[in-house]
């Protein structure tokens, strides 16, 4: 579980270094990323953590990101 707080309030940057957003919180298996206005959820399995930020591994579906992060929104 600490483990798992460490991917909190860290910058998300896809595989070229490009920022995206800001990590904010978990649900279920996810990871909650503020994007400019948006929520998105992406699974932990598709993120690491490297020199204080996190990297999304492979291509993200933004639109199904943002609806998963829907059934976090409801329950904040």
């Amino acid at each position: 579980m600490r483990k798992k707080f460490a991917l909190l309030a860290r910058f998300v940057v896809d595989a070229d270094g490009k920022k995206i957003g800001e990590s904010i919180s978990f649900y279920e298996d996810m990871l909650i990323i503020k994007k400019g206005k948006d929520y998105c959820a992406i699974p932990l399995k598709h993120v690491e953590l490297k020199d204080g930020k996190i990297h999304v591994k492979g291509i993200v579906n933004w639109d199904k990101a943002k609806e998963l992060a829907k059934g976090w929104l409801h329950n904040v």
